[in-house]
């Protein structure tokens, strides 16, 4: 079997902020301040004499259960001055699951996930769940498991000037 992923991206910048939706990919602006490139490859393992190394094959046309792939957005300011709190968006396309691995935040910019289609966003998203303790129903918050991501997100406190950032993470194929 095999399939092809679309997969959606949103990038705000500031107060003066407007969605943008892509397939993979593709590029565009985002009120002629932040021009977005989205791409989504391949990422093949092999290990050879005990040394495991990855192959990037770039906008495969298709992909196969298990496959793992890499959602990259290259996000570079063209606005002509600094941005500040720059939302960059992505969901986790249809047909596969977060795998764990993700850009991670650094002084720069935060990660954060969603389990709720990007409604909201947390470093660990929880989800509730009613379990049995001491023969008692109890109702309670606990980690929601990385495959149940929908969404996931950065929010970079600056993007200077002509500045380019790649942001990516990496998904399992069901």
């Amino acid at each position: 079997m095999t399939t092809t992923l679309l997969l959606g991206l949103t990038v705000m910048a500031g107060a003066q902020t407007t969605p943008a939706t892509s397939a993979p990919a593709s590029s565009g602006t985002v009120n002629k301040a932040i021009k977005f490139v989205l791409a989504q490859d391949l990422i093949k393992t092999t290990t050879v004499d005990g040394k495991t190394t990855e192959q990037v094959v770039l906008a495969p046309k298709t992909v196969l259960p298990n496959d793992i792939l890499r959602e990259e957005v290259t996000v570079t300011n063209i606005s002509g001055k600094a941005l500040n709190t720059v939302y960059v968006g992505i969901p986790v396309p249809k047909g596969t699951e977060f795998s764990g691995q993700a850009t991670p935040g650094n002084e720069r910019w935060k990660l954060l996930y969603s389990v709720d289609n990007g409604k909201t966003y947390a470093a660990t998203p929880t989800r509730t769940v009613t379990v049995t303790e001491n023969g008692k129903s109890v109702t309670k918050q606990v980690a929601a498991p990385t495959n149940t991501y929908t969404n996931v997100r950065w929010t970079v406190a600056t993007l200077k000037k002509d500045e380019s950032l790649k942001l990516s993470f990496r998904v399992k194929v069901k």
